[in-house]
C-alpha cells in the first residue's frame, strides 16, 4: 500500500469514527449494557435458551459488570494536556460533521483512544469491548443525544469533561477488566443457565445474554428506549390423559404466563392453581 492509499484509508477510518451512529442507550434494567436501536433482541425459552449460554454469548454482560466493579480502582483525574487540547479539537470536529450530539462527539473521541490503547493486544476485540463500555459510561455523565442543534462551543464543554476523564482511566479499565474477564465469563454463563430454568428463559440481543433481575422490566426498557419489542410470554399446554369429553377427545387447559426475572414463584403458583383446578374437575366428573 503506497502513502496515498494509506492516507485515504486513515481518513476513511477517522470519518467512520466521527459519523453519527445509531441511537444508543444505557439499559439499567438489562444489566447496564449499551445497545443500539438496530439490535436484534428475542426471548429464548427454557431448554432452547440453555444452548445459547456459552462463554462467547456473555461478553456484553461481563464488560458491563466488570466496568462497574473496576470503577473503584480506576479513579484518575483528567490530564492537563488533554483538557487544553480537547476543546479546539472537539470544536473543529463538531463544525466538520453536522448534527453531532455531545454524546456522539464524546464517544467518537474516546473510541479513537480505545483503538490506540488496544492496538497490538492479543485479544483486540475484548480489549475494545472493555474500553468502549468505559467510554459509553463516561460519556453518559454530562453529554446528551438531543443537543445536535446547539452551537459547537457549548457542546464541547461537557464533551471534554467526559472524554478526558475516560482517557485517563481507559488503560486502568482495560487491565482490570481483562484480568477478571475469564472468571466473569464462567460465573455469567452459570447465571445464564440458571435464569433459563428459573425464569423460563432469558433475553438475548445480537446473540448476547442480558443479565437481568426482572425480564419484564428489561423488555419494557428496550421498548421505551430503543423501540425494540420483546415478547416474553410463555404458553404452557396442560393435557389431562384420563379425562375424555363427550366427543371422545381429551380435555386440555392452556395457560399464558409472563415470568419475572430471577423469581420462579409466580410460575409455581400458577402451576399449582392449574393442577388444583384440574383435580377438582376430575373429582366432579367421577362423582357424576
Amino acid at each position: 500500500m503506497n502513502i496515498k492509499h494509506k492516507v485515504i484509508a486513515s481518513s476513511a477510518l477517522c470519518i467512520g469514527l466521527l459519523l453519527p451512529s445509531l441511537a444508543q442507550a444505557k439499559l439499567e434494567a438489562c444489566g447496564g449494557v449499551f445497545l443500539s436501536s438496530d439490535a436484534k433482541c428475542e426471548f429464548v425459552r427454557d431448554k432452547e435458551c440453555e444452548t445459547h449460554c456459552t462463554t462467547t454469548s456473555v461478553e456484553t454482560a461481563c464488560v458491563a459488570t466488570l466496568e462497574a466493579s473496576c470503577e473503584s480502582e480506576c479513579t484518575a483525574s483528567a490530564e492537563t494536556s488533554c483538557t487544553e487540547s480537547c476543546t479546539p479539537s472537539c470544536t473543529e470536529t463538531c463544525m466538520t460533521v453536522e448534527k453531532q450530539s455531545s454524546r456522539g462527539l464524546c464517544r467518537s473521541d474516546c473510541a479513537q483512544d480505545c483503538s490506540a490503547q488496544c492496538e497490538g493486544k492479543d485479544n483486540h476485540g475484548r480489549c475494545e469491548a472493555c474500553c468502549q463500555q468505559h467510554c459509553n459510561v463516561r460519556c453518559e455523565d454530562h453529554c446528551r443525544d438531543d443537543d445536535t442543534e446547539e452551537v459547537c462551543d457549548t457542546k464541547c464543554t461537557p464533551v471534554c469533561e467526559d472524554t478526558c476523564v475516560a482517557k485517563a482511566n481507559n488503560t486502568c479499565q482495560i487491565d482490570c477488566q481483562t484480568t477478571n474477564f475469564e472468571s466473569c465469563q464462567t460465573t455469567t454463563t452459570n447465571t445464564c443457565q440458571t435464569d433459563c430454568h428459573d425464569s423460563g428463559g432469558a433475553i438475548f440481543c445480537d446473540g448476547q445474554f442480558l443479565k437481568v433481575t426482572n425480564l419484564k422490566d428489561c423488555a419494557a426498557e428496550l421498548a421505551a428506549q430503543l423501540s425494540i419489542d420483546v415478547n416474553i410470554d410463555l404458553d404452557v399446554d396442560i393435557t389431562t390423559n384420563t379425562d375424555v369429553n363427550n366427543n371422545g377427545k381429551k380435555d386440555s387447559v392452556k395457560c399464558s404466563m409472563g415470568p419475572t426475572g430471577g423469581d420462579a414463584s409466580g410460575n409455581v403458583v400458577l402451576s399449582m392453581l392449574a393442577a388444583g383446578a384440574l383435580a377438582a374437575v376430575t373429582r366432579r366428573r367421577r362423582a357424576n
